[in-house]
């Protein structure tokens, strides 16, 4: 599996093996900040640590490739950042 950022989509997207979609997040931006509005994985997807894995992934390129600080609208991202106290840096 990979993450992509397509930025004219304002997404990151999960593709699996076969390069199809297993999941986004869409962001918007507020300066050099990205707003994590949502983080989804289609239904027949989900039970398979998809989400999990969609926004570690995430994350980690937001941090890697510096695309900026984050903040999480999505509570599902917020609580993954909160159990996973080394992305908390990217907070806004």
């Amino acid at each position: 599996m990979a993450i992509q950022h397509e930025p004219e989509a304002s997404r990151y997207v999960l593709l699996d093996d076969e390069g199809d979609f297993v999941g986004e997040v869409e962001y918007d931006t507020d300066g050099d900040t990205l707003l994590l509005l949502r983080a989804e994985v289609p239904t027949s997807k989900r039970g398979g640590g998809h989400g999990v894995r969609l926004v570690r992934e995430t994350l980690e390129m937001i941090r890697d490739e510096k695309h900026g600080k984050v903040q999480p609208i999505c509570p599902f991202i917020a609580k993954f950042m909160v159990k996973n106290p080394e992305f908390q840096a990217l907070r806004a």
